[in-house]
């Protein structure tokens, strides 16, 4: 009959084609596992593991699967051979598309699935990809240190250990070995000892922020330098507190700067530096409580930053939280100091109104990004206020605030969100959209792009950044991050959808300067892009800013409620 020509035709080219299309199995475990047989099945047959239409026909048993119960129990674990096909596939076509889909996969199955059994096993898998087939070594050693801190108690820990333990073994030795010389040259290291002052950086300001459980330092160096920290020990004995020490190489230090800067904060006493060798400036920190510390750099111009945390002895309760318990409490008022005594409250965010002062951020048909900001961040802090937010701000003014002074404030106040406020700006007019960051590594080059702009460095710039990211990433809130910003872009958009047609709005990920060591959930909002025109009439617009600071506080609400429940449940 005519009608049946179509399937007859189909079924002949399948079988001339040789690679049918799987039949429909009868359920996500019986498709799971012939997927599964025939996927162990290519890798031990080396002739039949060659051709790419076999290893695409494992795929589509996974994809059934998946497809067939997508929250189901063997949902997670198609996700996961799904990267596993398209990885032994990439071994064998030596195509880095087909490792970036395995990648793609693997993150798919630990973003819906992160407590599942093989996600530790889908982290240690994305970094050996990166690591051995992409070249992405920065990358790879974040996802190592991330299972670690993840999966602490997954199978994956040691082989995760050995991998970073070589990792560092490689980075010492590439740094430690001496630059390869031109056959024939007689050229010599310059010896440090003989360098002039114009050849060395000079250490121009020693600043800091405190509070009773963390202080930030930041040395302020005329040019780049490298630098090297170590810790020294207390010896009560000798009334010798802890000693940070960072050494700062071919700089120098004049006379003006002011040290020894007494501090006397309770977790740092005072601040000294002097010149130890004639290149070697060194800065040390007397720390009379400590429970951690961070160093790291920042580019334009160079500073290098010093976070040092206090230790919390178990039972004891800071001063603002012991201000906050009565003498006798209700069932109710206890489970809302336990939300507080957890760090889930929040009842404190602080607004920062990106750029200021000689940064105006985005400049586009005379339109400066930094007013905007500052009218949005107090459109949004009026806004808090009337639902009830104690609300801070990092400048009310037309102001130069350095990056790294905003999220220090936010640490040293103990605020409880930090929001970073933004415009953005492209090449191509009709990009558009709302977008919100919370600090990780750019996933994709446009994010890059942002993050390079955002925090005044070329984009090249951004694997260096990466490299300092790998260890402070595991100290800030990611994840509580990531939740609030997708809060506050669902109620935002939600809202904002009833009077506008907002396209093109997402939450992303980037390595931020003004998020890095934040302490508490931190977001950075790119209110829209000032290069598309639509947006630039909006932005300009009171009404629109303040439909945009409605939806944020809704999101703001939102994830305080989020959390509570959390809270309560515990």
């Amino acid at each position: 009959m005519p009608y049946l020509r179509p399937f007859f035709c189909l079924m002949l080219l399948a079988a001339f084609c040789g690679a049918a299309l799987p039949a429909a199995a009868s359920s996500p475990a019986s498709a799971f596992q012939q997927g599964w047989n025939r996927f162990h099945e290519l890798r031990k047959d080396q002739e039949k593991g060659k051709y790419r239409s076999h290893w695409l026909e494992v795929k589509r048993y996974f994809k059934q699967a998946y497809r067939q119960d997508t929250d189901g129990p063997f949902a997670p674990k198609s996700l996961y051979y799904l990267g596993r096909t398209y990885q032994e596939l990439g071994k064998r076509s030596y195509l880095a598309k087909d490792y970036r889909q395995a990648i793609t996969y693997f993150q798919k199955q630990l973003r819906r699935f992160p407590e599942h059994g093989w996600s530790d096993d889908a982290k240690l898998y994305i970094a050996k990809i990166r690591l051995n087939h992409l070249q992405k070594r920065d990358q790879a050693y974040l996802d190592l240190l991330s299972v670690l801190h993840d999966y602490p108690d997954g199978d994956m820990t040691d082989e995760a250990k050995d991998l970073l333990r070589r990792m560092d073994k490689e980075y010492v030795e590439r740094e430690e070995s001496p630059p390869e010389r031109k056959e024939g040259s007689e050229e010599r290291p310059r010896d440090s000892s003989k360098l002039t002052l114009r050849e060395m950086s000079k250490l121009q300001d020693i600043r800091h922020w405190s509070s009773e459980e963390y202080t930030r330092v930041v040395l302020d160096l005329e040019e780049q330098t490298q630098y090297n920290d170590f810790l020294l020990k207390q010896n009560p004995k000798q009334n010798k507190p802890y000693r940070l020490v960072i050494d700062l190489t071919k700089s120098w230090i004049p006379k003006n700067l002011n040290s020894p800067l007494q501090i006397n904060d309770g977790l740092l006493q005072r601040v000294r530096a002097s010149q130890f060798r004639k290149s070697i400036s060194r800065v040390v920190l007397d720390v009379q409580d400590l429970k951690d510390y961070r160093v790291f750099s920042l580019q334009n111009p160079y500073r290098v930053v010093v976070d040092v945390y206090a230790s919390e002895p178990e039972g004891k309760k800071s001063r603002k939280q012991a201000a906050k318990l009565p003498l006798e409490l209700k069932e109710e008022d206890v489970r809302s100091d336990l939300v507080k005594q957890l760090g889930l409250g929040v009842e404190t965010v602080m607004i920062d109104p990106g750029h200021g002062g000689k940064m105006p951020g985005a400049v586009v048909k005379g339109i400066l990004e930094k007013d905007i900001n500052l009218r949005m961040g107090k459109i949004l802090g009026k806004t808090l206020e009337e639902k009830g937010f104690r609300v801070l701000y990092t400048r009310k003014k037309d102001q130069h605030i350095p990056l790294e002074e905003r999220t220090a404030l936010a640490n040293s106040k103990d605020v409880d969100l930090f929001i970073s406020l933004h415009c953005n700006a492209h090449d191509n007019h009709r990009v558009r959209g709302l977008e919100i960051y919370n600090l990780n590594l750019a996933t994709s080059e446009d994010a890059a792009e942002v993050a390079a702009r955002e925090n005044s460095v070329s984009q090249k710039k951004i694997s260096d950044l990466e490299l300092i990211l790998t260890d402070l990433m595991l100290k800030s809130k990611i994840r509580e991050s990531s939740n609030l910003g997708r809060d506050v872009l669902q109620e935002t958009v939600q809202y904002g959808e009833q009077f506008y047609n907002l396209k093109r709005c997402e939450t992303r990920q980037a390595p931020f300067y003004v998020l890095m060591g934040a302490k508490m959930p931190a977001i950075l909002v790119e209110l829209g892009y000032l290069s598309n025109p639509t947006e630039r009439k909006r932005l300009q617009n009171y009404a629109y800013l303040k439909r945009l600071a409605w939806g944020i506080t809704q999101g703001i609400l939102a994830y305080k409620e989020e959390i509570s429940q959390q809270a309560r449940r515990r």
